[in-house]
């Protein structure tokens, strides 16, 4: 690529007038339109994404006949729900860590093989202490992927748009608790839980794919140094646009911009600079890990054993909750990049309480009520959630990005692995309206927490937003 006088000479000639910089990589991304390599990044990488939601919520779909065939007891099922978020726990540190060293695509197709290969292990457990084993061997990758690719979403996308584009893409996620959910409910009953586990192996695909059909991250190869590597990636962007490329701009504003701060270290995320960015961080993602772990995952036990709902029934209003879910995923995309992050999370979460708390003083109404409510408290959580994944990445900068949606997603995995035991303890002694009023707590407190600390990010270049570190 040769730039004179900000003029773009072609897209696949080499930079001659100026020696390549992270300020030039940002330059030619910021200027970089919707193209078909980001459309196949986000399919491949999408693919990932909706897999690790399917696998992380099939437990659900399972669970009341994995309880039926070992004669689990409540505190042996919250404890099986908690293993894979152990293996999660561990994951998104490990995966995260990795991409740092190795790359964003390395580190996604790795996370996925495990995914795959433990999924399809899981269908031949033949007991349950294997079962729990395999799920904590999967739960690496569950725990690994969903970071990394938030993160690389992010890097490739320009400011303009960047919310629905990448909300856009995390969507895939809730169509796959969605799936798991509907599938389940087919299939399961005729077919067997083994079945679900053969489905969740597509990941191994993605493995065997990912790294030749999908180029590296431009930013995290140019943080590296790499500036060949990253203008050999860029171009295999910029050579799907249609029509002519737009002039490179703004390059010297970049480069000022790059070069103003100081490469960042994991102990950065709990310094002065980012420490109130990272208490909000955790709070968005600890939500969400409770109710989804702690609440979503227990529904249809829930509806089968303290509304003694039959299987079909119990599995259907389930899949209800994961529509509601998939809706305010698509809501939020729709709105984030046009009213902002924080107001669309703040408002999710109040909304998310009250309705809620409103499932714990009518508890004892009808299932179809209950589920109503808890669908609903669901779907507000999905907008908060959905908008985690653009909104985490975009507050830290590209030398700690993977590492601290890393820790936004450890945080999520350590509400998993309590919230089950919580639930499990409360639906054991009948006490449904104290489990749904702490569920509404979670989602009240963490809305006042990210309003009060959070900083807006809407519209922003990513390197820009790290000037704004107080």
């Amino acid at each position: 690529m040769k730039v004179i006088d900000n003029e773009i000479l072609g897209p696949t000639e080499v930079a001659g007038h100026a020696e390549p910089s992270k300020g030039s990589v940002v330059a030619r991304l910021e200027r970089l339109p919707p193209n078909a390599m980001q459309l196949r990044a986000r399919l491949i990488i999408g693919t990932a994404t909706f897999f690790d939601g399917f696998d992380v919520i099939v437990i659900a779909a399972t669970l009341p006949l994995l309880i039926q065939k070992w004669g689990l007891s409540p505190s042996q099922v919250g404890f099986m729900i908690a293993s894979g978020s152990v293996g999660q726990l561990i994951g998104t540190f490990l995966f995260p860590a990795i991409a740092e060293r190795y790359g964003r695509v390395r580190s996604i197709a790795w996370s996925s093989g495990i995914i795959g290969a433990a999924s399809v292990a899981c269908g031949f457990a033949p007991t349950f202490a294997v079962f729990v084993a395999l799920r904590v061997i999967q739960g690496l990758g569950l725990g690994g992927e969903l970071p990394v690719a938030a993160a690389y979403i992010n890097e490739i996308t320009r400011a303009q748009g960047r919310g629905k584009f990448v909300l856009l893409y995390e969507l895939v996620f809730p169509i796959g608790l969605l799936v798991s959910n509907g599938l389940g409910a087919l299939v399961v009953p005729r077919l067997g839980w083994e079945t679900m586990y053969f489905i969740g192996g597509v990941p191994i695909i993605i493995f065997l794919l990912a790294r030749r059909v999908v180029p590296e991250s431009p930013r995290w190869l140019a943080e590296k140094g790499r500036y060949a590597d990253a203008s050999t990636s860029l171009a295999a962007f910029e050579a799907t646009v249609k029509g002519p490329l737009p002039p490179v701009t703004r390059q010297q504003e970049f480069e000022q911009m790059v070069s103003a701060h100081p490469s960042r270290r994991v102990r950065d995320l709990f310094g002065r600079a980012y420490l109130k960015r990272t208490v909000a961080v955790a709070m968005l993602w600890i939500t969400s890990g409770a109710l989804q772990y702690g609440l979503a995952t227990w529904l249809p036990t829930i509806y089968r054993n303290s509304y003694h709902a039959p299987l079909q029934l119990a599995l259907n209003l389930s899949v209800g909750a994961s529509v509601f879910v998939l809706l305010g995923g698509l809501a939020c995309a729709l709105l984030v990049d046009k009213v902002g992050r924080k107001p669309v999370i703040t408002l999710s979460f109040l909304l998310c309480a009250a309705a809620l708390g409103l499932a714990g003083v009518l508890d004892g109404a009808s299932i179809y009520l209950v589920a109503l409510l808890c669908a609903l408290g669901l779907g507000f959580m999905g907008s908060g959630f959905m908008t985690a994944y653009v909104y985490t990445p975009e507050l830290y900068p590209t030398s700690v990005r993977a590492f601290a949606c890393g820790l936004g997603g450890g945080w999520l995995k350590v509400a998993a692995i309590f919230a089950p035991a919580l639930t499990g303890k409360l639906t054991l002694h009948g006490n449904l309206q104290l489990l749904f009023f702490c569920f509404a707590a979670i989602p009240a407190a963490a809305a006042v927490c990210i309003h009060f600390l959070a900083l807006e990010t809407k519209g922003k270049v990513l390197e820009e937003l790290e000037g704004d570190a107080v």
